[in-house]
Order: C-alpha cells, then sequence, then structure tokens
C-alpha cells in the first residue's frame, strides 16, 4: 500500500479540482491528515504489517516511530487493524490561495485522466474518473470529498484497475493557527 501511497495521492486530488474553491475556505495553519486504505492486491503484505505493528517491542516501536517521525509521517494500527499513516502539514494563506485546478492536477497528466463530476455542493463534491497509464492498463476511480468546512474534510476513494481494488479513506482537521508540530 505505501508503495502506491504518492499515486493513490495524486488521484486524490481529482475531487478538488472539481471545483478548484472547494477547498478554499480551509483555516490556514497547522493540518492533520490521516489516511487508512485497503488494496485486495496488498493484503497479505498489510496483514502482516499490522501483526508486526502489534507484536513490536516498545523500545523498537519507539524506534520505528521517530524514524518516520523525521520523514513527515506516523504510522499505526486503524480500525480493524488496518494500517494507518498520520501526517502533519502546514498551510499558510499563499498556500491555499495558490491552489488551482491546474496546480491541484499537476500529476494528473502522466495519469491520462478524464474526470466526471457526478454531484456538488458547497460541502461536498462526487467525482468519477477514467484514468490510463502507460503500461499500468486503466483505473476507474470513484472519490467522495465531504464534510467540507474551514476546519476539516473527508475523503473517501475507490479505485479498480486490473489488478487490485483499492479503499482509500482521509480524515483531515485542522489543530491551531501555529504550525508548530508540523512533521
Amino acid at each position: 500500500m505505501l508503495a502506491k501511497l504518492p499515486s493513490i495521492l495524486v488521484l486524490l486530488s481529482i475531487p478538488f479540482a472539481a471545483d478548484g474553491q472547494l477547498l478554499k475556505q480551509r483555516k490556514p495553519g497547522l493540518w492533520e491528515l490521516q489516511y487508512i486504505g485497503q488494496d485486495s492486491g496488498k493484503q497479505p503484505e498489510q496483514a502482516a504489517m499490522a501483526e508486526r505493528l502489534r507484536n513490536m517491542t516498545p523500545e523498537k516501536r519507539a524506534q520505528m516511530e521517530a524514524y518516520l517521525k523525521e520523514r513527515g509521517v506516523g504510522m499505526s494500527a486503524g480500525p480493524g487493524n488496518t494500517p494507518m499513516m498520520t501526517m502533519r502539514i502546514c498551510l499558510t494563506p499563499q498556500d491555499i490561495q495558490q491552489e488551482t485546478t491546474d496546480s491541484l492536477l499537476k500529476g494528473m497528466h502522466e495519469h491520462a485522466c478524464n474526470t466526471n463530476v457526478l454531484a456538488q455542493s458547497a460541502s461536498e463534491v462526487h467525482v468519477h474518473a477514467t484514468c490510463t497509464e502507460t503500461g499500468d492498463g486503466t483505473r476507474e476511480i470513484d472519490a467522495r470529498i465531504y464534510d467540507v468546512s474551514a476546519d476539516r474534510y473527508a475523503v473517501d476513494m475507490r479505485v479498480r484497475s486490473g489488478r487490485s481494488d483499492a479503499h482509500v479513506q482521509q480524515r483531515a482537521r485542522w489543530l491551531g493557527n501555529e504550525c508548530k508540530g508540523a512533521f
């Protein structure tokens, strides 16, 4: 799952591109993002990772958490012992204003995605996309970003390809004005 994460994170930008204004209402400051993902092609690896997390000694776990934190990531067992990744990022007012459809789609050109907005409101957008990648076939993506307000939002996304099906959930929450504690 983690190896596919950069690709999935790019794909998470699909709903944001539907309406460049949707996330402009976010507050600047420290944000915490939590990702939980399941991939049918990676279930044995995910189960093994969850088992390793459960069985780590406190010393080994502290060492692993320090290593990940240096790289801007936290890792824990989420619901159902699914690996959950946590990141804290600092958003400046400039970051929020500079996010445009073009910047959010920055990596999408490599994926040759055709998107269709299925539903949209001030606090939610539902998008379906078909993406073709060289040598990787076609992916069908159904993404919904919802519960959008100045201090939170959530994403629920399903990706289907010839090799596997993935389900990724993201929850983001504003932690405060100051960016102390950003990984």
